[in-house]
């Protein structure tokens, strides 16, 4: 068969072309994931101090955006000629002035004048965060425990009247060393919780919680002074033996020794001399928890020694009789303590930060330019630990590579495909760089509830969160459910692109998705999944798959693109996750709500409730404050939790709901635990 000059040509032409076209994907393949791995180092530096809140480092992560989002053409001049959407948090609680946290106890005379007291602040008591600011002058009760575990025939507060009375309440549980206890055993059950005894005490109107000791902690205390010594004293000696070895020590060397020696001397010397005590140690202020949603009721915690007296008058017995009774009998020895009162006052400054979402606008064009779509992804992480850290012992930058400098990244790499689009009709798209989500969603709430665009024209959004880690090409794409067009869309897209997908369809999560879907906007959210860096200082540039980010880019980007230009808008539908209808465990009935971090509100503020869940069906709805369950009074997430947990499945319990400046009392059967 012959073969012409002209096909020959025209074969080798578009062999070249294609070698041409295949170079020409691979090194802009090869640029994307540069210019990815570029801005998680920088974004994951610890120059960025792991992008918290209060922390000098987000600023210059906001900053960053700012400037990608003005490169590129797109407005960033919508806040007072900024990008930056400005708001407000809680950050940590600190504690006032010496002057304005105090404890001064009254008692009878007993034939010497009467009893006075003035404990001495952080040496016989400390103010706790876990309470509120107050002051009061109120007659005493002694509540054990604390404990109300009528299933495991135990309620220390059974016909014991509190209301507007301080309340002294035990740590831990009865009976902690008896393998065969109905409190879990040797282990701690939810009730030796310090948020529960107090819970039980605020949801009947106590003025004031002193928690103390149980019996059996000093000694734990001193058992474990005891093994830090032998540490800190090993630790000596090895830093002695490894200087020894150096030959000719530098200066600085020597200096970092002589520093090393201080701090483990100083350690030795602090744990010498509290051994010579009676371990009866009081908590600081934040060891009991970092704070509460709470604005009333003081909680302390004092020296047993400083509650003996009281106890001893009044119930004739000391504290050590009291506990070895309850162990033996497993009943509550609960009581007021008559003729004792105690006048106290707890200051605690609940410091704010000012924070910013950053925002830049690519405008649409044609007939559908004045309607929006929405990517985002959250920039802040948890600076150097602390709260929602899972190594809260240290005190390290978080850097959060993957949480979330893989999503800021990704959703700045999509606005740069996006802003080359010449597309007739597009929708606007708001690219949104949200803060405060650790805290709650709190950024991507704020922007729903003060949206630069209205939204009934906002008709989707995209969230990207946690996509560093991909792993066998395995991605999750949630929200599938949230909008009828979404599952034939992706069919045909996802066979365009390498993924082993998991669709999910519900449109509720942890991530700033969820604050668009309770507005009635449909969303779609990409995660590669959770692992064992996550919240850890650990989760730094090295764990990051960028070429696996960079095909979720393209994936996402093609998604933005579909949305950005189908000619019809998506329609809303609700997805909530579905879940086993029997019993998985849980033992706290279901209520179907969703608590707003961002309210400040004295009672638990609801962003929403879920699809045909018990609260909807109640007539409970977004925005409304519970501040009562039954007897109980509600103050924040934890009485909230506490109070369902006295309940079962099927029960009917009254709500009682702020709903502006109405109080509405509803009635809700509760669901099966989820």
């Amino acid at each position: 068969m012959r073969i012409s000059f002209l096909s020959v040509f025209s074969l080798i032409y578009t062999i070249i072309s294609a070698h041409t076209l295949i170079a020409d994907e691979t090194e802009k393949n090869q640029a994307l994931i540069d210019s990815i791995t570029s801005r998680i180092k920088y974004l994951a530096s610890d120059q960025l101090e792991g992008r918290g809140v209060t922390t000098e480092g987000i600023n210059k992560a906001a900053d960053y955006i700012a400037s990608h989002f003005e490169q590129l053409g797109l407005k960033v001049d919508s806040y007072s000629g900024t990008a930056f959407q400005p708001f407000e948090i809680s950050t940590e609680v600190e504690l006032g002035p010496d002057e304005n946290n105090f404890l001064r106890i009254t008692g009878p005379d007993s034939g010497e004048g009467a009893y006075n007291a003035d404990l001495v602040l952080d040496y016989e008591f400390n103010p706790l965060a876990i309470g509120a600011t107050g002051k009061f002058d109120a007659e005493v009760v002694f509540a054990g425990y604390g404990i109300e575990a009528p299933d495991l025939g135990y309620d220390d507060w059974a016909n014991l009247e509190v209301k507007n009375k301080v309340v002294i309440i035990l740590r831990k549980e009865p009976q902690q060393n008896n393998p065969e206890s109905k409190f879990d055993g040797v282990k701690s059950s939810r009730h030796a919780t310090f948020q529960a005894k107090v819970s039980n005490a605020y949801q009947r109107g106590a003025a004031a919680v002193i928690l103390v000791n149980d019996a059996a902690e000093p000694g734990k205390y001193l058992s474990g002074l005891k093994h830090a010594l032998s540490q800190y004293s090993a630790q000596l000696k090895a830093l002695t033996s490894t200087f020894e070895e150096l030959d000719a020590p530098t200066a600085e060397e020597i200096a970092k020794h002589k520093k090393a020696l201080r701090e483990t001397a100083n350690n030795i010397s602090d744990t010498v001399s509290e051994l010579g005590g009676d371990g009866d140690a009081i908590l600081g202020f934040t060891e009991a928890g970092a704070g509460t949603s709470r604005k009333s009721m003081p909680v302390f915690f004092a020296r047993r020694a400083s509650i003996e007296p009281m106890i001893a008058s009044a119930m004739g017995r000391s504290l050590a009789d009291i506990e070895s009774k309850i162990d033996e009998s497993l009943k509550p020895i609960v009581g007021p303590l008559e003729g004792w009162k105690i006048n106290g006052s707890a200051d605690l400054i609940q410091n704010r930060a000012a924070v910013k979402n950053v925002i830049g606008v690519l405008e649409g064009s044609g007939k559908l330019k004045h309607e929006t779509v929405v990517i985002g992804a959250h920039y802040d992480h948890l600076g150097y630990g602390g709260q929602g850290s899972l190594a809260p012992w240290t005190m390290e930058i978080h850097n959060g590579a993957d949480d979330n400098s893989s999503g800021t990244t990704g959703m700045m790499e999509i606005a740069t495909l996006l802003a080359k689009s010449k597309e007739k009709d597009r929708r606007r798209v708001v690219f949104i760089a949200f803060s405060a989500e650790e805290r709650g969603l709190i950024g991507s709430s704020y922007y729903v509830n003060n949206p630069l665009f209205k939204l009934e024209d906002t008709v989707a959004m995209i969230n990207l969160d946690m996509i560093g880690r991909l792993s066998e090409n395995k991605l999750i794409v949630t929200g599938t459910g949230t909008s009828p067009s979404w599952e034939p869309f992706l069919d045909e897209l996802d066979s365009n692109h390498d993924f082993v997908f998991t669709r999910q369809p519900e449109g509720t999560g942890p991530s700033d998705h969820q604050s668009f879907y309770l507005k009635g906007i449909p969303v779609i959210n990409l995660f590669t999944g959770l692992h064992e860096f996550y919240h850890r200082p650990s989760d730094d540039p090295e764990i990051i798959n960028y070429a696996g980010i960079a095909k979720i880019v393209e994936y996402g980007a093609d998604i933005a693109k579909h949305i950005q230009t189908m000619p019809v808008r998506p329609r809303f539908s609700k997805a909530e996750k579905k879940r086993n209808v029997a019993n998985t465990g849980g033992v706290r009935p279901y209520f179907g709500s969703i608590p707003d971090y961002a309210d400040n509100a004295d009672g638990l503020a609801l962003t929403g409730v879920s699809l045909n869940g018990p609260a909807e069906k109640a007539g409970i709805k977004p925005k409304d404050i519970i501040v009562g369950i039954e007897k109980y009074k509600i103050g924040g997430i934890e009485d909230f939790d506490s109070a369902l947990r006295k309940f079962k499945a099927g029960d009917k319990v009254k709500v009682v709901v702020l709903r502006g400046k109405k109080k509405l009392t509803l009635e809700v059967v509760l669901g099966a635990p989820r």
